[in-house]
């Protein structure tokens, strides 16, 4: 998988948003013109990879300010993304917009990737400190998402897949890697895992 970094105020982002992008030419002014070269990028790259390469963009769904990048332009961006074959879009948010923060918080992404999901029809990511996975499992069941993103949860347990898996799932619904079975797996700890849990969300 590869995922453009169209967000958060980097290169991509400072075109597509009317705040930074300033530019008098053809890569200025209009949506179509502010979105040239993310999609000049994508084209690119979508043409010389094979196609059973997977290619996503991280997108900031909005900068949190009255005439910045909105989901609006998002969804239009994302439209023409899905054209050039592009698999997915990331929604994130923020970044080119100091003392934000206050707002950007993971409902506007979740609610966001679910509106691009439905309106595009392309697979979204929804991201933005999802730690918890009933959490994570509850934004797929209803449709907010394709894909959940952990960032900074895993760097905090880069075993984070196998607490979701602790939380959420059995032998018959999730297979451990045959290396891992024995020492973490089913065969394993996994059981000893879920009492130790349920022990300590009894006391």
């Amino acid at each position: 998988v590869i995922e453009f970094h169209f967000a958060h105020g980097y290169l991509v982002s400072t075109f597509l948003s009317s705040i930074t992008n300033q530019r008098t030419d053809k890569y200025g002014g209009s949506l179509e013109n502010r979105m040239r070269l993310g999609l000049e990028i994508a084209e690119s790259v979508r043409k010389t990879l094979p196609q059973n390469i997977v290619i996503g963009a991280r997108v900031s769904v909005t900068d949190y300010v009255e005439n910045g990048w909105d989901i609006n332009q998002t969804i239009e961006f994302a439209k023409q993304l899905k054209k050039l074959g592009l698999d997915f879009v990331d929604c994130s948010s923020g970044g080119v917009v100091s003392n934000v923060d206050p707002l950007n918080i993971n409902e506007v992404q979740i609610k966001s990737a679910a509106k691009v999901q439905k309106e595009v029809g392309i697979a979204t990511a929804a991201v933005g400190k999802i730690t918890d996975p009933h959490f994570a499992e509850k934004i797929l069941q209803e449709n907010g998402a394709t894909l959940i993103c952990i960032g900074r949860a895993f760097l905090n347990n880069p075993h984070w897949p196998y607490m979701a898996a602790d939380a959420l799932a059995n032998e018959k619904t999730f297979k451990y890697p045959n290396q891992y079975d024995w020492c973490i797996g089913w065969k394993g700890f996994a059981k000893w895992r879920k009492d130790i849990y349920k022990d300590q969300n009894n006391n």
